[in-house]
């Protein structure tokens, strides 16, 4: 049976096989996973609950729930072969502020300083002068919450006073980012100790939610960062075991059924977390057409993730009988024209920032290195 299976996985791609760009779908998966997002708030914002939706019911959370986790999976990933590839400690922090600052500041500031007086039922001058303008500038862009408030907006809607709650997800990412990296510096991607960082990790993961389960609803914030490091976790461990990771459809049905089968138990986090990082894997080997190509030359996922709540709170407030299919297709009708700006003047251009920063630090080494020799 043994010599079965490794004969049957031999012939079988890993996934260290499809980690450059054009061999793999990552990117139409992020898109994927922030329209989700998208569908699953439209549920939130039309009736101020997560559990008005179906999804809920059966698993214990929302599609937008488990996009946020595929999302954090993806990101581990990605971030884990972004860190192994950056020359230094420096370019690994540059990459990471530039794929997500500029973006960010550009929403808070329209948001707080153009939408926000167009829906708000204050007036101009009250709307400036109040205390809550400078309060969510400060609070959305250190990252400390999502759910901040603007002085009258989007008051009388279900999930009132809440502007842009996807926002609230991004201070865990950064945590994630910052953890990631102090492992590393402490080795975790040294070749010689690979295997046992790998096992290290997988046990570290199976400890920290291998406990009783806990209503997401009263997560405290070191639940949250438990919570969220299972899953980039997860796309870190399957990073660093890349080249022995087998890509095989057959595997992510019983997977499923394991998920399915943990769900309210201790081990559904991690039952879950070990479905959909295969199921990651398993997809991202997929061509999906000419969809890979486009969105690898143009990310929406992240322009379609921060600028997607504002414009559906403001489209149930204008028309609070919408069902959320159709809020979240009005929406989208906004949002990806939005993103796809976004991705061309700020996204993108900050990305290319980090390249002449790189050739930058090059040309300063070499003219230090000649003026050496010279001497």
């Amino acid at each position: 049976m043994v010599k079965f299976f490794q004969q049957y996985a031999r012939d079988l791609p890993r996934f260290g096989d499809i980690m450059v760009p054009q061999a793999n779908s990552f990117g139409v998966l992020r898109l994927a996973m922030a329209t989700l997002v998208l569908i699953s708030h439209s549920y939130l914002f039309a009736f101020g609950t997560s559990e008005a939706e179906p999804l809920t019911m059966w698993t214990g959370h929302s599609l937008g729930e488990h996009a946020v986790q595929v999302f954090f999976i993806l990101s581990g990933i990605l971030v884990a072969q972004s860190f192994e590839r950056s020359r230094s400690l420096l370019d690994f922090v540059a990459a990471r502020v530039l794929r997500i600052f500029p973006a960010l500041i550009v929403c808070v500031l329209l948001t707080a300083l153009l939408f926000g007086p167009l829906v708000s039922q204050f007036s101009a001058l009250e709307y400036f002068n109040s205390r809550a303008l400078p309060a969510y500038l400060l609070k959305t862009l250190s990252l400390s919450t999502g759910s901040a408030s603007l002085p009258g907006v989007f008051e009388n809607v279900p999930l009132a006073s809440n502007v842009n709650i996807s926002l609230w997800t991004l201070k865990y990412e950064v945590l994630c980012y910052v953890g990631l990296a102090t492992a590393g510096m402490a080795g975790l991607f040294n070749p010689r100790w690979r295997n046992s960082v790998a096992i290290a990790l997988a046990v570290f993961l199976i400890v920290i939610f291998a406990a009783e389960p806990k209503d997401q609803s009263t997560y405290n914030f070191s639940d949250n960062i438990r919570y969220f490091s299972l899953f980039f976790g997860t796309g870190v461990l399957a990073f660093l075991m890349r080249d022995g990771i087998v890509i095989a459809g057959e595997f992510v049905a019983p997977l499923a059924v394991l998920a399915a089968i943990a769900i309210g138990t201790r081990f559904a986090e991690l039952a879950t977390a070990l479905f959909l990082g295969y199921a990651v894997v398993w997809l991202a080997a997929k061509s999906f057409g000419p969809l890979r190509g486009f969105c690898n030359r143009v990310d929406l996922s992240f322009g379609v993730y921060i600028f997607a709540g504002p414009i559906q709170q403001a489209i149930i407030e204008a028309a609070p009988t919408l069902s959320p299919l159709d809020i979240a297709a009005m929406a989208a009708a906004f949002v990806f024209p939005l993103a796809l700006l976004s991705w061309v003047l700020i996204e993108h251009p900050a990305l290319q920032l980090r390249s002449r920063l790189r050739a930058s630090r090059a040309k300063g080494q070499i003219v230090r290195r000649a003026r050496i020799v010279l001497a």
